[in-house]
């Protein structure tokens, strides 16, 4: 009839489906591809389930939390291991305490620190996952054009503890221009300047052109003794290190990526330096 109009249908069941759909979609639009496929991997791919935990310096402890978080460590492609992953971070010297699967510290130099037993504990499953800066911390603003390490003034901390310090007396050796605390510029690797600026005191910089001598790794390390399921979930782990999700994470925490890496310093070397620290404090 003219000038009516046709009252308007109600939505189908399938299209209520349909519009719930996008609804929900919206809402979870911020959800990145990336956690989407690793929970359809997770659901589709699982044929053995088991717990991984790892432990690691606290700054590399920050970023794979959160990738966990996002679905990092799914099964890849021909795995059906899935892994319950826990992450603690655990200081170097520590690690003999807790009971982690995968460590994953600063530098393969703990694994190598003599006498420790940690080279028979603890396998290398990949050399690099991350790097970090070590060097000088100078004060904010202070060019490094005319730096000269192994003439400059360092204060060092106890280098059993304090892995910037181990890789500087292994580089440079031990002799008048290095002390433990003392006025000279502090050795540090550009994590610690950035806790140290968030806690306070004098601004530094991280190390950086003359004033960078070394780098952190951060090893991933894999107990002697882990299941074969368990050293699949490691290794699935690793491999969703290539997303470009896990190089954004790193870059947030003031990471890079990681980096080809010369043959590591064996024992003998390491010993050699402690020694020449040990000599110097007591002399």
């Amino acid at each position: 009839m003219a000038g009516m109009h046709r009252r308007r249908g109600r939505l189908s069941k399938e299209g209520r489906r349909l519009l719930g759909g996008v609804a929900l979609l919206a809402v979870f639009a911020p959800v990145t591809a990336y956690t989407l496929n690793a929970a359809i991997a997770h659901v589709q791919s699982c044929g053995t389930e088991v717990d991984l935990r790892v432990a690691a310096v606290p700054e590399m402890a920050a970023v794979i939390e959160e990738f966990v978080a996002a679905g990092g460590g799914a099964p890849s492609r021909g795995s059906d291991v899935c892994a319950d992953i826990t992450v603690e971070a655990v200081a170097p010297g520590a690690v003999g305490e807790s009971d982690a699967d995968v460590w994953v510290p600063e530098t393969a130099l703990w694994r190598s620190m003599p006498d420790s037993g940690r080279a028979e504990q603890w396998e290398v499953l990949q050399e690099s996952t991350a790097n970090a800066a070590v060097g000088m911390a100078l004060p904010a603003g202070e060019s490094t054009d005319q730096v000269l390490p192994d003439e400059a003034d360092v204060a060092l901390q106890d280098p059993r503890g304090h892995a910037a310090s181990l890789m500087w007396i292994i580089l440079f050796g031990v002799d008048e221009h290095t002390a433990e605390g003392g006025e000279g510029t502090p050795v540090m690797s550009a994590p610690e300047v950035a806790a140290a600026n968030a806690a306070g005191g004098a601004e530094l910089q991280a190390p950086g052109g003359a004033a960078q001598v070394a780098q952190f790794e951060y090893p991933m390390l894999v107990r002697a003794d882990l299941s074969d399921e368990g050293r699949e979930a490691a290794q699935n782990l690793l491999r969703s290190y290539g997303s470009e999700q896990y190089t954004e994470l790193l870059v947030r925490h003031g990471l890079g990526p990681a980096i080809p890496q010369p043959a590591p310093s064996p024992p003998e070397t390491i010993a050699a330096a402690l020694a020449a620290w040990d000599d110097r404090a007591t002399g």
